[in-house]
């Protein structure tokens, strides 16, 4: 398990959301580098930690149904290493680590 790879993917799909720019779930597989299967897990995975996810489909894009706010931040002792905030993340220790992830599939509860 790499959690800074799962957060990336978690940001990256939360941004495409946000902006209703995932296209179809083939096009979001390929930008994303996984399969289109995965895709379908984690989207899953998503509404099952209660996302409201929802397609449309004469848009071809995912969206969130209702409003959406994540925060979600990394601390170790007084210091923040990591904070995404609806759907940004704001760097600081970390700023060197790859944005795409591998397709991993632990998530992060958001609220």
């Amino acid at each position: 398990m790499n959690i800074f790879t799962d957060l990336f993917l978690f940001q990256r799909i939360d941004h495409l959301i946000r902006t209703r720019a995932t296209g179809t779930p083939i096009q979001l597989a390929e930008r994303l580098g996984i399969s289109e299967r995965n895709l379908y897990r984690l989207m899953g995975d998503f509404r099952d930690q209660g996302f409201p996810i929802a397609y449309d489909k004469q848009t071809d894009t995912y969206y969130y149904s209702e409003p959406v706010k994540i925060e979600f931040s990394i601390l170790v002792g007084q210091e923040t290493l990591l904070t995404i905030r609806g759907g940004e993340k704001k760097w600081d220790v970390f700023s060197g680590l790859p944005e795409s992830g591998s397709g991993g599939r632990h998530l992060c509860n958001a609220s």
